[in-house]
Formats: structure tokens, C-alpha cells, sequence
């Protein structure tokens, strides 16, 4: 728990009624790690469970800290919302207002619009609801002692107009020179992807600077 939890709490400019169950779990809990325990947690939504991976909060690991992996998710989330929890393996639920939604990637996230160098096709705005509140959301986790099999979907990796999941962006935050180990007929592919993310851009802007991208690669 950071000493200081008090005062990140007060960056997040949280001050409405219905964020003070949320604030509370924070000063408690801050940061809750779904993965490597006994049971798989999850969270009924229209028939289909959802498995938990972070309640997110302040950690120096992006894909855990609240204003990181916020910051990495710029414009993919739409204005008004806030992610405060990373799910089926991908997906976010969000803040807004005190109710809590789902942003689901395959629903919400923004895609690349194949005819315009850098442009993006309308993004889906509404995100469902999915509790009242935080307190409501916490009462919906359940347990199993079946833990899922996850195996990353190719495409989310290697089709052009599908943007990198959260976790894949903290992978190449941590280390963004090891894209070039990667096939030369997806490096393209992946730096434009890299290009949703205003943090990232930052990064590949100081790659390139460095002398570090393949000649043309922004071309």
C-alpha cells in the first residue's frame, strides 16, 4: 500500500457520491491480482462469465496502476469513463458516474479505418452497464476452482485494423526495441497499432529520433 495513497487518490479528482465505495476499496485493498490464486474469479454478465484479472489501483506495473493503464487507453475508452478493472483478458470495466460499465474490445475499442492513413472507423460509444455501483460490482465476483486456458488470439496481434490489448502494451512499454525481433512482414503492422496509444506514439517518436526504425516505416 503506497503512503501516499491519500493523495493519488486526490489526483483522480473522484468526488462525486457514488465514487466513495471505490475510494474506500483503494485506501483497503489498492491494488487486488486475480492471477496465480487457488480459484479463478469472475463476474456473471448476460449468461457469459467474465474473469477477473486486476482491480486496478497504484502500482509501478502499468498494466496494474490506475493512471497508467488509463493514459495507455487514451481515446480507446470513451470520454466519461474510467477503467478501474482489467477483465476476460482484454476487456475493461469502467467508472462512470458511480454506476459500472464494460468496455468490451471487440464492442468498443477503436479500429482503423483501412482507406485513411491514420484514421479510425466511428467508435461505439455506449458502453453497457454492469452494476450500480462498485459496492453492487464487488457482490457480483464468484469463484471457481476451474481455472481458464488462455490463448492469445493471432489476430488481435497481427491484423492491421485490430488494436493491441492492454496487457500487450505493457509488454511493449517495458521494452519497445523488442518489436524488431519480430517478423519484418508484421512490423508495420504493429508500430501502427502502437500509434493509438498517445504514450507510445511518445516512445516510437524517440525510436525514430534515435536512428532505431526501419527506413520508410512511417511511410
Amino acid at each position: 500500500m503506497p503512503k501516499n495513497i491519500n493523495k493519488l487518490i486526490s489526483q483522480l479528482k473522484l468526488k462525486r457520491k457514488g465514487y466513495e465505495s471505490y475510494v474506500n476499496f483503494l485506501k483497503q485493498y489498492n491494488v487486488i491480482d486475480f492471477y496465480g490464486l487457488d480459484y479463478s474469479y469472475y463476474i456473471d454478465y448476460e449468461g457469459k462469465k467474465l474473469p477477473l484479472e486486476v482491480i486496478l489501483g497504484f502500482s509501478e506495473k502499468a498494466g496494474e496502476d490506475l493512471i497508467a493503464l488509463n493514459e495507455m487507453c487514451l481515446k480507446r475508452v470513451p470520454r466519461g469513463y474510467f477503467a478501474i478493472a482489467r477483465i476476460n483478458y482484454g476487456d475493461l470495466l469502467c467508472l462512470g458516474g458511480g454506476p459500472i460499465y464494460y468496455w468490451d474490445r471487440k464492442i468498443n475499442d477503436l479500429y482503423f479505418d483501412m482507406k485513411i492513413k491514420y484514421g479510425y472507423l466511428r467508435q461505439n460509444t455506449y458502453l453497457m452497464p454492469v452494476a450500480d455501483s462498485f459496492g453492487q460490482f464487488l457482490s457480483m465476483i464468484t469463484r471457481t476452482k476451474n481455472k481458464a486456458n488462455y490463448t492469445q488470439n493471432e489476430n488481435e496481434f497481427n491484423l492491421p485494423d485490430i488494436t493491441f490489448p492492454a496487457e500487450a502494451l505493457e509488454l511493449w512499454e517495458e521494452n519497445p526495441k523488442r518489436i524488431f525481433n519480430e517478423s519484418e512482414l508484421f512490423i508495420p503492422i504493429y508500430i501502427e497499432k502502437l500509434e493509438v496509444s498517445e504514450r507510445d506514439r511518445e516512445k516510437l517518436a524517440s525510436l525514430k529520433k534515435a536512428g532505431l526504425l526501419p527506413d520508410g516505416i512511417f511511410e
